[in-house]
């Protein structure tokens, strides 16, 4: 049997998987059969705005209201066309009132763009239409989070909204007209006119990044490169012990990272991984685990991180390719934390992986689909060649389409991207003005357009035959791409309410202040540094429960991260202004994060447990355990941040990921108790100690860490291991 057939026979029912992405991710809640000139509709607006945010990624995009404004009124027009109003609402038509919705959508973002050059000018000044206008917007952007992500974020973000009303006009003594009008202009200009609330950076960054990589993914899942992970990971570690679990933490963590969505990686991935697990003989919860765990790990995984990533890099005002950077050992360290404990698990039950017989050999599955890593390596390359995120994004695109295209679909877009190569001259033509130099840079893009357009004659050549894109599934992947940011846009504008007010009324700092004051009360420095970091531990944990991880970066840093940077010894330790808000932010991204997998409201753990038939909450302890590296590896860079790479030599940062492996497996042998044979709670507390010293940084807590890892692989050795 081929690992195609696996595939096949372990997918379940397309039913099943429709019913569990509903479920447990809102996201997913559309209507599906909607009239044919209403789809006619939703799929010409979204690929002229696929198109709109193509050529801005290339030729730069408009000044920030106009861009922010089309991006996030055009989506929240089709939320209500595509959102029913309740779970159980019309799904095969779009009932008066949310037309009606629609059109308020629409012709607010026309609003937008017609009085943006008046509000600039005036220095944010708006009329009382203004502010109706204002208010309208966001009820309408509240009504629309609801419908596409839930109720956390809405009632997160209507607390903050009274909050930020009743702090404005709790500094009168007596209120009037005038005041209470006065006070609605000042929030609505705030939260709706200038780039601070709506249209803050989180839609900005949505507009100009977030939005290409999805469409980026869209497209690759149309090329066929979801199917190539799984074959690579089938190849690679299906015949190895335990190996169909270990399919799941690397097909799903290379698929979560690009899809940004660690509930539908859980659903559509799992649909595959889990039956297979099973199969093998891992219980039901553990095989939900794993496929939560993975998952939520794609999030931390660069070179995309979920889209995570280009929020921070736009916040923190650094490099793109410093946060892809800072994120690759604690990513590895996390993977090979839930591997470890994979394997564990396997050796102990004594389960078997499949058949290499059974198996597509690691050749032939590059020969087949290999060449849908070109776009990847062009992203990356442009990436680190220093170009912007968003210009590199739409050649990976062009490389995507190029290297699987029909033949008309491949000469037509060569020739596209060869007039806006040469666009700045064609314009000095027509213009009558003297010919601009072509920098090297630019003649660099023709190998994006040549490398692709070779390999796909080459294959078409030899009869290679793979996933083919024709004019129908570029227009379907814009489609896609475009409905699938929909919640991400929505959601940025919720979370844009909650910033917006933050900065209107200060009340972060003062939130961060008191959780400061509360850990000042203990004496020792060091004690209270911890202390300080395990409640904003807890606080990231709460307020990312039930989130998408771009709101919960934004909130998270926003609420959270400054409670760390108020510790003198947190800023002793990362030694620069710089590092210490760089690390803060990390941390708190992380456990934001990781909200998913911790009961009460561990989404991406239900969701596996929907799949594999298994208990939830257990499901979700499970996953806790599994990913008991993601909870630790953010303490282990507050003290030693060149786990980051930042400020750190190669021979730093060898040593930490030398030491943070062993640390990492020791914690996996703690929590499974197991090595070569069951272990004792001595052994396994001696275990967990030796984690935690190699984990602190300093050479005295390595040396004992490595010396209690010695001992406990030395009393490995004296037993046989164990087999089924």
């Amino acid at each position: 049997m081929s690992d195609e057939k696996y595939a096949q026979t372990a997918e379940g029912d397309d039913q099943a998987v429709k019913e569990a992405l509903e479920k447990f991710d809102r996201e997913s809640l559309v209507r599906d059969a909607l009239p044919g000139f209403v789809l006619k509709f939703v799929t010409v607006v979204a690929v002229v705005l696929a198109i709109f945010h193509l050529y801005t990624s290339f030729s730069g995009p408009l000044v920030d209201v106009a861009q922010r404004s089309i991006h996030l009124y055009t989506l929240l027009g089709l939320t209500f066309i595509l959102y029913p109003l309740t779970r159980k609402g019309a799904r095969d038509r779009v009932p008066w009132g949310d037309a009606m919705l629609a059109v308020l959508a629409f012709g607010v973002g026309i609003y937008m763009l017609v009085v943006s050059d008046r509000v600039i000018t005036s220095a944010g000044r708006i009329n009382d239409i203004d502010m109706l206008v204002g208010f309208l917007a966001i009820l309408l952007v509240l009504d629309a989070t609801r419908r596409a992500t839930g109720w956390g974020l809405t009632l997160l973000a209507t607390i903050f909204l009274v909050y930020g009303f009743y702090a404005k006009l709790s500094f009168y003594p007596q209120l009037n007209e005038s005041i209470i009008l006065a006070t609605g202009r000042q929030v609505m200009s705030h939260l709706v006119f200038i780039t601070e609330g709506l249209l803050g950076t989180a839609i900005g960054v949505s507009a100009s990044y977030i939005i290409l990589f999805i469409l980026f993914g869209a497209f690759l899942g149309k090329s066929g490169l979801g199917q190539l992970f799984n074959d690579l990971a089938l190849a690679v570690a299906g015949h190895t012990r335990g190996g169909p679990a270990k399919v799941a933490v690397l097909a799903s963590g290379f698929l979560g990272s690009i899809n940004g969505s660690a509930i539908a990686n859980v659903v559509t991935t799992g649909a595959f991984t889990i039956p297979l697990m099973k199969r093998t003989g891992y219980k039901p919860n553990f095989a939900g685990a794993v496929e939560a765990s993975a998952s939520v790990g794609g999030q931390i995984l660069p070179p995309i991180m979920g889209a995570a990533a280009f929020i921070m890099a736009e916040v923190l005002s650094v490099p793109y390719t410093q946060v892809v950077l800072a994120g690759i050992i604690p990513a590895l360290l996390f993977y090979l934390g839930v591997l470890f404990q994979v394997h564990l698990r396997a050796l102990r039950n004594g389960l078997e992986g499949i058949p290499r017989s059974e198996l597509t050999p690691l050749k032939a599955v590059m020969l087949k689909r290999g060449h849908l890593l070109v776009p990847m390596v062009v992203l990356l390359w442009l990436l680190f060649d220093g170009r912007a995120p968003f210009f590199a994004a739409f050649w990976s695109i062009a490389a995507t389409v190029l290297i699987c295209g029909t033949r008309r679909v491949t000469i037509g877009l060569s020739a596209i991207l060869a007039l806006l190569i040469f666009e700045p001259q064609l314009r000095a033509v027509f213009a009558d003005y003297a010919q601009p130099n072509m920098p090297l840079s630019r003649w660099s893009l023709f190998l994006v357009i040549a490398v692709p357009v070779a390999i796909n004659a080459l294959r078409a050549k030899l009869g290679l035959v793979a996933e083919k894109m024709d004019i129908a599934e570029c227009r379907d992947a814009m489609h896609d791409g475009v409905r699938n940011a929909i919640p991400v846009a929505i959601a940025c504008g919720a979370v844009g309410i909650i910033v917006g007010i933050a900065t209107l009324t200060g009340i972060a700092l003062e939130a961060a202040d008191a959780v400061v004051a509360l850990g000042q009360q203990i004496q020792f420095p060091m004690i209270q540094l911890l202390v300080t970091l395990f409640l904003t531990m807890i606080a990231s944990i709460v307020l990312g429960m039930g989130l998408p991880s771009i709101p919960t970066y934004i909130i998270t840093s926003t609420m959270a991260a400054p409670i760390l940077l108020n510790l003198p010894l947190f800023r002793e330790l990362a030694g620069s202004n710089e590092t210490a808000i760089f690390v803060a932010h990390m941390f708190v991204f992380y456990f934001g994060l990781f909200a998913n997998l911790t009961p009460p409201v561990a989404l991406a753990a239900y969701a596996g447990a929907g799949i594999s038939g298994g208990s939830p909450n257990a499901t979700g302890f499970q996953a806790m355990k599994l990913a008991i590296a993601g909870f630790v590896v953010p303490y282990m860079f507050v003290f030693a941040h060149s786990m980051l790479m930042i400020d750190a030599t190669l021979g730093n940062i060898l040593w930490v990921v030398v030491t943070g492996v062993v640390g990492v497996l020791l914690l996996a042998v703690a929590v499974e108790g197991y090595l070569r044979r069951p272990l004792n709670p001595f052994w396994r507390l001696l275990a967990a100690t030796g984690a935690l010293t190699l984990i602190y940084p300093g050479l005295i807590s390595d040396i004992v860490g490595a010396a209690i890892a010695v001992v406990l692989f030395l009393l490995s050795k004296q037993t046989k291991p164990a087999v089924a």
